[in-house]
């Protein structure tokens, strides 16, 4: 098995829609799939001075960065963009949705997040920009 380098386009960022069917997210430019962690001190006065740790919580976010995607004409706008802007206005457990982010090797991260809307925009030679920040709630299956 010959191991190479993965290009970042090659991922596919999906969102879950109507009936359970997962919805590609159009117009990434780039995207961060990013971890913290909380530790919880346990040093004490055997610890010689060393700071000592347990590992209390970690957290993972997705951040999506790229163009917005709308037809000019009929005003249709990506399917995926739609639903995460969607989801970005909704409140408490309606907040949360699915999401699937799928390596060019098949291998699949699934995730409930909620949304944090970026910012849309650009300058006048620009073309119009569009992003999103998940925050995932609970842990990350991999398949």
């Amino acid at each position: 098995m010959a191991l190479t380098r993965v290009l970042a386009r090659d991922w596919v960022v999906e969102i879950e829609g109507d009936l359970g069917t997962f919805v590609p997210i159009g117009g990434i430019e780039t995207l961060t799939f990013s971890g913290t962690k909380t530790d919880a001190d346990t040093g004490a006065f055997d610890s010689e001075g060393w700071a000592e740790h347990l590992v209390a919580e970690r957290s993972r976010s997705l951040g999506l960065s790229g163009f917005y995607i709308e037809d000019k004409t009929t005003g249709d706008r990506d399917p995926g963009q739609e639903l995460v802007d969607e989801l970005a206005e909704k409140i408490g457990e309606e907040a949360i949705g699915n999401f699937k982010l799928t390596s060019p090797g098949g291998t699949v991260m699934t995730f409930k997040g909620s949304v944090e809307p970026g910012d849309i925009g650009g300058g006048k030679n620009d073309a119009t920009s569009w992003g999103a920040t998940i925050t995932v709630t609970g842990k990350v299956t991999r398949s």
